[in-house]
């Protein structure tokens, strides 16, 4: 077996292991039984645990993110040309290559959905780390671009907009059962078209409510704005000092 074999089939098992007990429930030495190799050997490819988790998450992250961002540079580019900037076109390339990965047995992607969740719920700071080197860049561009695309909508309010998205989504991409027994077998938990076709609405939807209420909001906030207080301050000695008459 190569290097490079070796390294996959590491990466295969650890994806397994990690969804299933998470990172603290999962230790180098499981992965090494787990992939039929010596510990030794999955140190060498890896010199810690973290290394290990990082590197799993990495293989699915890196081509999803480019993904996403070619699909952003695509949608500005089109904005350059004249066209007008459509929210549920950004949404939709946030979210759909992460709903096509979750929903592809054959590659893993059951593993992946599992992981993903636990990274975007879990504040430890294994999760942190990794959020901060494969999320925040595409996260800060998609909200670059939502904000030319919706400037009705206050700043900070996107930014919870944005963050409400992923809770959307990871529910989405989480294989629980839930959705299929709460229709009682209707809904296909695979159909990576239908589910898209809700999700995207409504993320975009849930947005363009909250740039509708931001905006009508403004003009009532700046009529209870405070007068300015134009009163000069007096040194705080000033104020103990008694006037003898």
């Amino acid at each position: 077996m190569g290097a490079a074999e070796t390294r996959s089939r590491i990466l295969d098992f650890a994806e397994k292991l990690f969804a299933a007990q998470g990172f603290h429930g999962t230790s180098l030495r499981e992965v090494a039984l787990a992939a039929d190799l010596r510990q030794s050997l999955v140190q060498y490819h890896f010199k810690s645990k973290f290394e290990l988790f990082r590197a799993v998450y990495e293989r699915r992250a890196l081509p999803i993110n480019h993904d996403r961002m070619t699909r952003l540079a695509d949608i500005e580019a089109k904005a350059a040309r004249g066209n007008p900037l459509d929210p549920e076109e950004i949404v939709r390339a946030f979210v759909e290559s992460t709903v096509v990965t979750a929903r592809d047995r054959k590659s893993g992607g059951e593993p992946y959905a599992e992981i993903v969740a636990q990274i975007i719920n879990d504040p430890q700071d294994h999760a942190r780390k990794v959020s901060r080197e494969f999320m925040d860049v595409v996260a800060k561009n998609t909200l670059r671009v939502l904000r030319a695309a919706l400037p009705d909508i206050a700043s900070d309010e996107l930014v919870w907009c944005y963050v409400f998205s992923i809770g959307a989504m990871v529910s989405a991409i989480a294989r629980t059962g839930r959705v299929r027994l709460l229709s009682e077998g209707e809904c296909d938990p695979d159909d990576v078209e239908r589910i898209l076709s809700l999700l995207v609405p409504f993320i975009t939807g849930g947005m363009d409510a909250v740039a509708k209420s931001s905006k009508a909001r403004r003009p009532a906030l700046k009529r209870k704005s405070p007068a300015r207080n134009t009163e000069v301050a007096r040194p705080p000695h000033a104020l103990s000092r008694r006037v003898k008459v």
